[in-house]
């Protein structure tokens, strides 16, 4: 019994969902939208576009280093680490016997 409950359940939500997405295509979004416009929103789309090329050439290259941490590194991590001392190496056994 539960199962038929929930098979129902199930069908119902899927067509309760499926509706809201076939509706959409009703409300399409035109693709022609840039002939719609006048020559007065053209040439004002122009002027918004060179000013805010104007503004971007104002802003200064960033020269500073976008690092969180370089604040709170020691001074003198720009040293060279220093080289490790050469291991020594056990002598080698040559004799396969076993014990």
């Amino acid at each position: 019994m539960r199962l038929i409950y929930t098979v129902a359940f199930a069908a119902v939500a899927a067509v309760l969902l499926a509706r809201p997405a076939a509706a959409q295509g009703a409300m399409a979004i035109p693709l022609n939208a840039e002939a719609a416009k006048t020559p007065e929103e053209i040439e004002k789309q122009k002027q918004i576009e060179s000013d805010y090329k104007a503004t971007i050439r104002k802003i200064p290259d960033a020269k500073v280093s976008n690092d969180p941490w370089g604040t709170m590194r020691s001074a003198d991590t720009g040293a060279k680490p220093a080289q490790p001392k050469p291991k020594t190496t056990a002598p080698k056994k040559t004799s396969n016997a076993v014990n």
